[in-house]
């Protein structure tokens, strides 16, 4: 692989696109790290399925040999067999900045016991209904913690990506002297000195640019300092930066003063600043897309985790394969219903359930907020005084609260892409018939659902909130719609498609790839950095933009799988490869879009450098035996041939052609993916990955 490796790093240095953490939110098939227990027939096929539905590059698929049996494990054997591991694995591979999800597929563990942890809590609430098991996929969001034995993810708002109050946006988000800075700017607003807040919150400001609220503390204080000219500057700031609600700008003193929509003297390039803003209610934070390489501050906003904020890892299960949760056959079906919900946008009800059982009345206090903003975008919402609803209509979001639900008998429906949430104390621990489990809304439609996995107490902050349903409605995925309104997360499982994504406003553009000379590429381009190798050409083609698009704003580029660069968008870029790259090169580039999601959307192909007659090739042989895959391969001149599927060798030939047999327990069922790759002395000749459905 070292041809590869040279080629990456070649790739980046002619490039010369800096990689902006700050703005890797977004998500698609390439932030995500697929984890497939390597043991377990089920989890190999449920991996091929998912990586063939949402094209997961292969570098991102992590195959563990050395997984716990059993639905539930301890600290240790957690953080020793699975989750110290797979960061290795992907540090080590070079994946970390483009990683935000971490995907297990069927055959892991669902929980576990912490008891070392929670016997250290002193607080009597939190010994008291903290209790000693944890999910998997929490325990790989909070993986900073877990890696250093902490156990401070059992606060109540341990997690500090959950949006929370519209207020929080200006709570002091520092500790140490920056916190005592802070608080100093507030003190000298309180006593009327306006421009010495405005100073220190607009100093702050430029030192945690990703902060934007402080530009906006900033502004007000200009404005009560009578430097209008200062307060626009510092708005223009804080909008560029990220801030996105519309209202505060138009309905708060001293803002309105220069906003007021009312003003038929307002200059029009004040309309158009604040026109693309999201014109919501201003009682909670709105969405933000999520990214493990920044770290999260306490007012909710991202700086740079070297300052001091604390990181996270998106993590959920993509099925449970058991007599209490699916069949393969159904995990299946939820993984493929939710990929074809992409972006299509369901005109259907978001619906609420509002019952005397405290499971509902725990939740009900937090909905008339989400109402409110999703009335506000022209959706229809329906509360129904029953625990299922009972009119024949079809739901994207349902927000329930009962320990037993019969929703195989149901006459309502599930929009495709729906989440589907209901707040009972087993609905995600399968070791038991007791209650609903969160697979039966799964199988009934949904996309993704959650359940915990031990008792919660109805607590309000272990489980989403109403507002998971506006925020999706925004553009989220559904894995960033659930953790952005869970505040403490440590006992919910979430199991289904981390990436169903049907509101997602992602550009309208297309790229196109091509390869041959460097010269005669970048005349043909324009490019610069012509060479004598070869090289590869993308263009970027603008399309007009519809109500469901947003433009193209940021432009990532891939190469086998792994993040090469970022820039802003360019028409063409010419790709100098090194002399002597030969064979199928996975390439790819992810489009992101204007819009405070981040949505994207990626064009992939894999390009032929060199020959293809020389590539190395697969066939399959026609074999009756149902367990057993027979496969010719070859490659000329060959000195070996290795089959790869998920980045693990399979099988080899020591020469340049022969048969090979592969059987379930080495690659699972389903869309196969295969690879051969090719020596030749000191060279690497990659073939063409192959799907076989098998």
């Amino acid at each position: 692989m070292n041809c590869l490796r040279r080629l990456s790093v070649r790739l980046i240095a002619i490039l010369m696109i800096s990689i902006c953490a700050s703005a890797n939110a977004g998500l698609t098939g390439e932030n995500v790290a697929l984890i497939v227990n390597g043991s377990s027939v089920d989890s190999l096929t449920i991996a091929n399925h998912y990586a063939s539905l949402r094209n997961i590059p292969a570098q991102n698929i992590i195959v563990l040999d050395d997984v716990p049996s059993g639905l539930t494990i301890s600290l240790d054997p957690f953080r020793d067999r699975i989750l110290r591991p797979v960061l290795e694995t992907i540090n080590a591979r070079g994946l970390a900045p483009q990683i935000h999800v971490i995907a297990y597929s069927a055959g892991f563990p669902t929980s576990i016991n912490i008891a070392s942890h929670t016997k250290r809590l002193t607080d009597s609430a939190q010994k008291k209904y903290q209790t000693p098991t944890a999910s998997i996929n929490s325990m790989t969001y909070f993986y900073r913690r877990v890696l250093t034995d902490s156990s401070d993810y059992l606060g109540w708002g341990s997690n500090f990506y959950a949006r929370g109050p519209f207020a929080r946006h200006f709570a002091n988000p520092f500790s140490g002297e920056k916190n005592e800075q802070f608080q100093s700017a507030l003190d000298a607003a309180e006593a009327n000195e306006f421009q010495t807040a405005a100073e220190t919150f607009e100093t702050l400001s430029n030192e945690y640019p990703t902060l934007h609220p402080l530009c906006i503390l900033a502004a007000e204080n200009w404005m009560r300092a009578g430097d209008e000219g200062k307060a626009l500057e510092q708005v223009r700031e804080a909008i560029r930066h990220g801030w996105i609600n519309q209202r505060h700008l138009t309905e708060t003193e001293p803002l309105s003063k220069l906003f007021d929509p009312e003003d038929t003297k307002l200059p029009a390039s004040r309309r158009r600043l604040i026109e693309p803003l999201q014109d919501v209610p201003r009682a909670r934070q709105g969405p933000v897309g999520f990214s493990s390489s920044v770290g999260w501050t306490m007012s909710g906003h991202p700086v740079s985790i070297d300052q001091g904020a604390m990181p996270y890892m998106l993590s959920c299960v993509l099925a449970v394969i058991h007599e209490n949760g699916s069949t393969l056959e159904q995990a299946v079906n939820v993984l493929e219903r939710a990929v074809a919900a992409d972006r299509t946008y369901p005109s259907a009800t978001f619906g609420f359930s509002k019952t005397a059982d405290v499971r509902s009345t725990t939740r009900m206090p937090g909905a008339p907020d989400a109402l409110a903003w999703l009335l506000c975008r022209d959706q229809s919402v329906e509360i129904f005084s029953s625990s299922l609803p009972t009119k024949k209509r079809s739901y994207v979001g349902l927000m329930l609260g009962s320990a037993g639900l019969p929703v195989k008998d149901r006459s309502w429906s599930m929009a495709p892409g729906a989440i589907a949430d209901n707040l009972t104390s087993l609905g995600g621990r399968f070791s038991t018939t007791s209650q609903t489990k969160l697979t039966e809304f799964l199988h009934a439609g949904a996309a993704i659902s959650t359940g915990a996995v031990a008792e919660p107490y109805s607590l309000p902050p272990k489980f989403s909130t109403a507002m998971t349903y506006p925020y999706y409605n925004e553009g989220v995925t559904a894995i960033e719609a659930l953790y952005l309104t869970i505040t403490s997360p440590y006992q919910l499982l979430i199991v289904g498609d981390p990436l169903c994504q049907p509101y997602a406003r992602a550009p309208n553009d297309f790229v196109t790839f091509k390869t041959g000379a460097g010269k005669a590429v970048a005349e043909k381009t324009g490019a610069e950095n012509p060479s004598t190798g070869p090289a590869v050409s993308i263009r970027w083609q603008v399309l007009p933009d519809s109500t469901m698009t947003t433009p193209t704003t940021a432009m990532e580029f891939y190469l086998q799988g792994k993040l090469a660069g970022k820039t802003r968008p360019v028409a063409n870029i010419n790709v100098n490869l090194p002399p002597g790259t030969q064979g199928a090169i996975d390439t790819r580039v992810v489009l992101i879009g204007d819009h405070p999601t981040r949505p994207r959307i990626v064009s992939h192909e894999q390009i032929s450098v060199g020959d293809e007659a020389g590539f190395p090739r697969i066939e399959r042989m026609r074999k009756d035996n149902p367990d057993e895959l027979t496969l010719f391969v070859e490659c000329k001149e060959a000195d070996r041939i290795e089959i790869v599927h998920h980045t693990r060798v399979v099988s080899r030939i020591e020469k340049n052609a022969g048969r090979i047999t592969l059987t379930p327990a080495q690659i699972g069922h389903g869309p196969v993916r295969l690879q051969a790759i090719a020596r030749r002395g000191e060279q690497t000749i990659l073939g063409r990955t192959v799907e076989m459905n098998w």
